[in-house]
């Protein structure tokens, strides 16, 4: 099984930095502690030594083989029993003198070796305890004869000292380290805030609030913004492209459709129902895929948005001169400055087909009103027309059919709606309205 590692750049940056950080700070801190572990083990032993040069000075043989010991070492702890700063003096293997510290006791130096020069050796001494030695031979005013002079310290003080200096060296390597991480998970932050921007900006642009990334971002970061506004540029020009291309691709197609319904008029009557209902049924196919082309497209869209009371107000100056046989008084209700998440061509699709059903039925009145709800657009387009019965409002929608579908025409209805409300992730709900006609409610993502 494959170790699992977080897909976080901040948290790989900071764990990769706080290994680094561990174990700079447990070399230097190892280094630290065995340097200062060989001071104190220097300082002790030039203790030691200061004292075995005090006992060389002193010490003398007579010529009965006696020893003379003209001063005895300085320091007080020679004299504590069982200190561990003990001393000593022999002459072939004989002890001559011992310090007060060994009382009766002797130390062990079986196997450390004797030179003229200092020799240093660990040992164990009385009571068990481990003792850091110094050993030293020296002529005596007798031919022939040697002394052999030893000097210790017990080695717990040394490590109680180095134990002391490493605790406190873990405590404030501990907080050395503590505040290193803080400082690189601070400057991570920093230096991948940029990365944050872009992903604030790039959410903006696909709410349609702005439509490139406009901040100055770090010389390291800024080629990726220049390539994002380019590929934003393209993909615009694309889309454009695209749109004319189905536009010219409509119009090809129904300027035929047309001439041939022109013509079937002219038939007789069998054969001319017979071409106008394939003609319409090749219309409405057309028309279908070419909507749901341009559907498709318009979900990739980014920063596109629509002002709803522009795109209202221009549905209605083309629905009075559709309409214009009748007296129709469209209204605007609470429009403001709403705006539509994605193509203002899409937007007019989706509401012009409900406001042309609501002219095509109304009597004298059609309301249209918007409310803006958390990110939404709640809109709503009623009549005073007759409506829908109650039993066939829930299976408008379920039938797919056109709401003007008693009425001539090629349109394509609710299939239009419904195929654009699911790019956008709306909702189209209808229902008896307070004017008498049908309410269509629509739910779109707002800008």
């Amino acid at each position: 099984m494959s170790m699992i590692i977080p897909k976080s750049l901040t948290f790989r940056i900071i764990s990769l930095s706080g290994i680094w950080i561990v174990l700079a700070l447990f070399v230097t801190g190892y280094m630290l502690y065995y340097y200062y572990r060989e001071h104190i083990n220097k300082h002790y032993d030039d203790h030691v030594l200061m004292h075995l040069e005090e006992i060389v000075t002193a010490a003398d043989l007579t010529q009965d083989g006696q020893l003379a010991l003209s001063a005895n070492p300085s320091d007080p702890r020679f004299d504590v029993p069982y200190s561990g700063w003990y001393w000593e003096i022999r002459n072939n293997g004989q002890v001559l003198k011992s310090s007060p510290s060994l009382a009766d006791e002797e130390l062990n130096l079986d196997g450390v070796a004797a030179s003229n020069g200092v020799q240093i050796s660990e040992i164990i001494g009385p009571g068990n305890q481990l003792l850091r030695v110094q050993t030293l031979m020296i002529d005596t005013s007798q031919e022939g004869q040697k002394l052999l002079l030893a000097a210790s310290t017990p080695t717990l003080g040394i490590k109680e000292e180095a134990s002391e200096i490493a605790k406190y060296m873990l405590i404030n390597f501990a907080v050395l380290g503590l505040g290193l991480m803080v400082a690189v998970a601070f400057q991570v932050r920093l230096a991948l805030r940029p990365l944050n921007h872009i992903s604030s900006g790039i959410s903006e642009i696909r709410n349609g609030k702005t439509d490139k990334l406009h901040e100055e971002f770090p010389e390291e970061v800024q080629p990726l913004v220049n390539e994002l506004n380019n590929l934003i540029d393209h993909n615009a020009v694309l889309l454009k492209r695209a749109r004319n291309r189905l536009g010219d691709l409509a119009h090809s197609i129904k300027n035929p459709l047309t001439v041939i319904n022109n013509e079937a008029c002219n038939l007789e009557s069998g054969q001319r129902e017979l071409i106008l209902d394939q003609t319409s049924d090749i219309a409405n196919s057309v028309n279908r895929y070419l909507s749901r082309a341009r559907a498709s497209g318009s979900d990739n869209v980014l920063g596109a948005r629509a002002n709803i009371k522009s795109v209202a107000e221009d549905l209605a100056f083309a629905m009075k001169r559709i309409h214009n046989i009748r007296d129709l008084d469209i209204d605007f209700t609470g429009l403001g400055s709403y705006s539509f998440r994605g193509e203002a061509q899409d937007l007019e699709e989706i509401l012009g087909n409900l406001m042309d059903n609501a002219c095509k039925w109304a009597n004298s009145r059609v309301v249209v009103r918007c409310e803006g709800l958390e990110g939404r657009c709640h809109l709503v387009v009623e009549d005073d027309g007759p409506g829908i019965p109650e039993e066939e409002l829930e299976s408008v929608l379920q039938r797919g059919r056109r709401l003007d579908e008693t009425t001539p025409g090629h349109g394509l209805g609710l299939n239009i709606v419904q195929q654009m409300l699911e790019i956008y992730g709306g909702k189209l709900t209808f229902s008896r309205s307070a004017y008498g006609g049908l309410k269509a409610e629509l739910d779109l993502p707002g800008a």
